[in-house]
């Protein structure tokens, strides 16, 4: 059989149809004027038809090399396909491992940023930003070389994110917040490497979906009355039920009564010096009405209420916090399809509704309008007006509980 039938001359003006140079190796020449270089071969028994890409960028001597080298494997019974896949596969991780030697992982270097914002930032904030990335980031793009990285990957990643729902809301903040962290970490990789420079989450940022701000659902409080029947009745677990009935004693956020310790509770005094959060740079004390007191007398033992223990700890560890998700996914069993921040948002309603001063509410709630100076003279000089408001809260919650 004929073999190098083909020339450089008859290739570059081939007519569309299929031309043979011999040996299995072939032409095919499309209506399109594209041509391809193919070669029908035979394995075990079976017909297979591999591709060597295009001509003329692949050259007609790069084609017949190829079909040498497909021969070679053919006669050992190696499949040539499979073949160039396991090298690829073996290039990528010989790639991979270079990176992870010398530190250069995306995951390494955003590992290392984590370790630079110990004291620059609050620890929660810190530990976000790392467990995002762990969920949605370092299972795609965590183990390549940061050099690797391409702005196309990183766009379907953040947009991927963007498209998916939390508690039936768009992910779009989620999204936006980790291409600026992702973007932090190109940033860390820079200043680490002069030679680096590059950081397509700049520029991507402006081509994710912008996020779109709305009011947390809320009970109204026309429906605290039969809100707090159904909390009453409801048989979940006890330590997020207490959760919620301490929220809506204190009007306090969430996250505070998460990281809350037995050492921050006075239960004789009735008070609550709840550590700084956000913007606060002070402990800020609260009233707890007597029925706040006794709820946490009840609880203490099922934590081991020890000074340094979690108040409200996970149902899976007592030395692990309460789930941001546990409080939301106990009022959608409720039939109330809100976040544990609505609650918040009842407690400013109903004392605004019964008539309390709205200065000593923003006090109360930790709302920042003031210096720190006169917020910490505020949160002294209405403790005892503060006590008897939310006391007189906690009554009214008290009768609108009681099942008739």
């Amino acid at each position: 059989m004929a073999i190098n039938k083909l020339n450089s001359k008859f290739c570059n003006n081939a007519p569309t149809g299929t031309h043979f140079d011999g040996e299995g190796l072939y032409l095919l020449v499309k209506p399109d004027g594209k041509k391809y270089w193919r070669m029908a071969c035979y394995l075990h028994g079976k017909r297979k038809l591999l591709s060597f890409g295009t001509y003329p960028k692949v050259s007609l001597a790069e084609a017949r090399e190829e079909r040498i080298n497909a021969q070679k494997l053919l006669s050992q019974g190696i499949d040539p396909v499979q073949q160039a896949k396991a090298e690829k596969l073996g290039q990528a991780k010989a790639i991979e491992q270079a990176a992870i030697e010398t530190g250069n992982t995306f995951e390494q270097i955003a590992r290392r940023l984590h370790a630079h914002k110990t004291g620059k930032t609050t620890e929660d904030y810190r530990n976000l930003m790392l467990r995002q990335l762990e969920i949605h980031v370092f299972p795609v793009i965590g183990s390549k070389h940061i050099t690797d990285i391409t702005g196309a990957e990183l766009i379907t990643l953040f947009k991927g994110v963007a498209e998916k729902t939390n508690h039936g809301r768009a992910m779009t903040y989620m999204a936006r917040k980790l291409c600026n962290w992702s973007g932090e970490v190109f940033d860390l990789a820079s200043a680490e490497n002069n030679n680096f420079t590059n950081n397509p989450c700049r520029a991507i940022i402006k081509l994710l979906p912008t996020h779109s701000t709305q009011n947390m659902a809320r009970i109204s409080f026309d429906q605290l009355p039969q809100f707090l029947k159904s909390l009453k009745i409801y048989g979940g677990y006890a330590l997020t039920k207490a959760a919620i009935w301490t929220l809506l004693y204190t009007g306090m956020r969430q996250a505070s009564a998460r990281k809350a310790l037995w050492q921050d509770f006075d239960l004789e005094a009735g008070i609550w010096n709840r550590q700084p959060e956000k913007s606060d740079k002070s402990i800020h004390a609260l009233p707890l009405p007597h029925q706040a007191v006794s709820l946490l007398n009840e609880i203490k033992p099922l934590t081991g209420g020890k000074p340094t223990d979690l108040v409200f700890p996970s149902v899976y560890s007592n030395y692990r916090p309460m789930s941001e998700a546990a409080v939301c996914q106990a009022l959608n069993r409720m039939n109330y399809h809100m976040v544990g921040h609505g609650l918040r948002g009842v407690v400013s309603t109903g004392l605004n509704e019964l008539g309390f001063k709205p200065h000593v509410v923003d006090v109360q709630l930790g709302h920042k309008k003031e210096s720190s100076v006169e917020g910490a003279y505020n949160h002294a000089k209405h403790l005892q007006e503060r006590r008897e408001m939310m006391q007189a809260w906690a009554d009214y919650l008290e009768s609108k509980a009681k099942l008739d």
